[in-house]
């Protein structure tokens, strides 16, 4: 059985542009997959920065409605600023971006922890918000 020479052609052509677009589908996947491990390798500083601050925010709440209680706004935990290492895990990332992330964390959670003591606000994990 002969093929004809123009139908051998499109079929020919037919393949070539399926398999083009099959490799581009893959290629596009393996740009998603490349992404994705950028973002949430142990090389992120982003992320590092982002837990540190939410562990510092969590510690420096708790102590900041402790001092806010106490009417004591200076008292600050200077060795939990300074080692800035609470909760810290070395998949987190960079242990610089997480020592920024916590410190900034703590202050703003200290603040937001006295402020909340003062007005008669503070938020407990056991039932939620009460005055």
């Amino acid at each position: 059985m002969r093929i004809s020479f123009a139908r051998w052609i499109a079929v020919a052509a037919l393949t070539l542009t399926a398999v083009i677009s099959i490799s581009s589908f893959a290629v596009a996947q393996y740009d998603d997959d490349d992404r994705y491990e950028r973002y949430y390798d142990g090389d992120s500083r982003q992320l590092a920065h982002q837990h540190g601050y939410q562990s510092g925010y969590r510690d420096g709440y708790r102590k900041g409605l402790h001092e806010g209680r106490e009417n004591d706004p200076g008292d600050i935990d200077i060795n939990a600023l300074q080692n800035a290492t609470h909760r810290y895990e070395s998949w987190m990332g960079p242990i610089q971006a997480f020592r920024k992330g916590y410190r900034d964390g703590y202050r703003h959670g200290f603040r937001s922890g006295y402020n909340a003591a003062k007005s008669g606000w503070d938020y407990r994990s056991d039932d939620g918000y009460r005055r």
